[in-house]
């Protein structure tokens, strides 16, 4: 079952809290001021409690620990593809979505291939948007495009179908 987004699953427990946060005090040891600490806490409680159950929602369906090996599994399934494709990829792939952008000449190095087999599949990343780049000679970041979530998000996109 897959949850809905943000509170609207939750929507009358919700406003049934925050109302009752704003209520008045309930006795003497209830808050400071007009309003009851109690009613509050209650809504707080609710809140985060949401909201963790949110971020668990999103751990799974993203399964970020399990990326290198979409990324490798993407990578290999694309390079009996596509000739330009190669497993030297996968590292550098790897890197650029868990470090965050980097340098042209870095991805180069990062995959150990001689320069000009190096620039051709930097080339082809970048036509594929596996790899993105503002300027033409800019640092490069890892992309995320349609033909791929079904390999690199497999949770959140379980029924794009790529021959149709």
């Amino acid at each position: 079952m897959i949850a809905k987004p943000g509170l609207g699953s939750w929507r009358e427990n919700y406003y049934a809290r925050l109302h009752n946060a704003d209520a008045s005090r309930r006795g003497d040891l209830d808050g400071r001021g007009n309003l009851t600490a109690a009613g509050l806490t209650e809504w707080v409680q609710f809140f985060v409690g949401v909201c963790d159950e949110k971020v668990s929602f999103m751990t799974k369906m993203l399964a970020l620990d399990e990326m290198k090996r979409r990324i490798e599994a993407l990578v290999i399934f694309r390079s009996t593809q596509e000739k330009k494709m190669r497993p030297q990829a996968i590292l550098p792939l790897y890197h650029a979505f868990a470090a965050g952008p980097m340098t042209r000449s870095e991805f180069a190095q990062m995959t150990g291939l001689g320069e000009r087999t190096a620039r051709t599949l930097l080339s082809h990343l970048l036509s594929t948007k596996l790899l993105i780049s503002d300027t033409p000679l800019g640092p490069v970041r890892f992309g995320l495009p349609l033909d791929a979530l079904q390999f690199l998000l497999p949770e959140l996109y379980p029924e794009i179908n790529l021959g149709e």
